[in-house]
C-alpha cells in the first residue's frame, strides 16, 4: 500500500472534507482529545492562568495555486496567511499571542518574493500584536510554495460553535460573496469585534466565514437546529453582483457559496438581540451588521424563512 493510488475509488478525492477529518481523527485515537481541547471548532481551547483563563490554538495555511496565484505579490500572500489565522482567533473572541511559521517551497521561488512575503506577514502580525517566535523551512518540488501558521491566543471567555439555542437571532458582519475580485487578499480579521462579542454574555455562539455561509452556518448549528434565514436581508457584496453578471449565476448563490468572506457569524439570545445590534453599531460604526434570521429546532439545515424549506447551498469544500 503506497501513498498514491491510480484507483480513484480508493483516493481521498472520493471523500468529503468532513469525512477525511472524521477518519483522521478516529485514527488518531487516544492522542486526539474531544472538543473543546480537540477538533470541532475554529480553535482548540485549553485552561490557562487566572489573568486570562483560556488559551486557544489554531492553524491554517496558504498554498500557491489554491489561495493565491502568480499575480499575487509576496506582501499580500504573507498578510493573507496571518489574517486567515487571526480570523479564527476572532471567532473565539481571543487576543493574539504567538505563532510558529512553516514554509515549504521549491528551489525556484524568487528570493525577493520570499522576502516580500515575510514583510507582509510581519507587518500584519505586528499590527495585531502577534509574535512570530519560530518555525521551519523545507524544500519541495519546483513550482511549489505553501506556508502554514500555528497560532495561539488568550481569552477571558471563549466563543464556540454549536452552543446556540432555539430562538436565538443570527447576525453576520460585512458583506458576502465575490471574494475572488480582491477581498480574499485584502481583508482584516475582525479581532476587535470578536473580542467585544466575547464580552457580551448574550452572544451564545460564533464562527468565521471562510468556506461560505452555506457551509459555515450549518457548522454553527450542529445536527439538531435549523437556521431560518431571510434571504432578502442577506448582505450581498457588490463584487458578488458583478460576478453574477459575468458568469450568469445568481448573486445570492455567490453570497452563500463563494467562501473567503472572513466575516463573523454569531448567535444572540432573542431578548438581547436589539440591544446587541444597537450597541455593536455604536461601537463599530465602520463594520456593517445584518440580522439574518432565527434558530429553530431542526436537523442542521440552512432554511428559507419564507417557507422554512432547506436551501441548497454547500459552500466551498477542498474535497468531495
Amino acid at each position: 500500500m503506497g501513498v498514491f493510488t491510480k484507483q480513484s475509488e480508493h483516493s481521498v478525492g472520493k471523500l468529503t472534507e468532513g469525512e477525511i477529518i472524521d477518519r483522521f481523527v478516529a485514527a488518531l485515537a487516544d492522542a486526539c482529545p474531544p472538543f473543546p481541547a480537540g477538533p470541532g471548532g475554529d480553535c482548540a481551547i485549553f485552561p490557562a492562568g487566572q489573568e486570562r483563563p483560556f488559551r486557544v490554538a489554531t492553524i491554517d495555511s496558504v498554498v500557491f495555486g489554491r489561495h493565491f496565484d502568480l499575480a499575487c505579490s509576496g506582501e499580500k500572500a504573507g498578510a493573507k496567511l496571518i489574517q486567515r489565522n487571526l480570523s479564527d482567533l476572532a471567532a473565539a473572541g481571543a487576543t493574539p499571542g504567538d505563532a510558529l511559521l512553516s514554509i515549504l517551497m521549491g528551489p525556484d521561488v524568487e528570493a525577493k518574493w520570499l522576502e516580500d512575503f515575510a514583510h507582509g506577514a510581519g507587518r500584519a502580525a505586528a499590527r495585531a500584536g502577534l509574535k512570530l517566535v519560530g518555525g521551519d523551512v523545507c524544500r519541495t518540488a519546483p513550482g511549489t510554495f505553501s506556508a502554514t501558521l500555528a497560532v495561539q491566543g488568550f481569552a477571558y471567555r471563549v466563543l464556540t460553535r454549536r452552543s446556540a439555542q432555539v430562538g436565538d437571532v443570527l447576525f453576520v458582519t460585512g458583506h458576502l460573496g465575490g471574494s475572488i475580485y480582491g477581498h480574499h487578499l485584502n481583508f482584516q480579521a475582525r479581532l476587535a469585534e470578536g473580542e467585544w462579542l466575547c464580552g457580551q454574555g448574550a452572544v451564545t455562539a460564533c464562527t468565521d466565514l471562510s468556506d461560505g455561509l452555506g457551509k459555515d452556518l450549518p457548522g454553527l448549528l450542529g445536527p439538531k437546529l435549523d437556521a431560518l434565514v431571510d434571504l432578502k436581508k442577506l448582505p450581498i457584496s457588490e463584487a458578488a453582483t458583478k460576478l453574477a453578471r459575468q458568469d450568469g449565476k445568481p448573486a445570492l448563490e455567490h453570497a452563500l457559496q463563494d467562501g473567503e468572506d472572513y466575516e463573523l457569524l454569531f448567535a444572540v439570545r432573542a431578548d438581547q438581540a436589539d440591544f446587541i445590534e444597537a450597541t455593536f453599531a455604536k461601537t463599530f460604526p465602520g463594520t456593517p451588521l445584518t440580522a439574518l434570521g432565527t434558530i429553530a429546532k431542526g436537523a442542521g439545515r440552512l432554511c428559507d424563512a419564507a417557507d422554512q424549506q432547506p436551501i441548497k447551498a454547500q459552500g466551498f469544500s477542498h474535497f468531495g
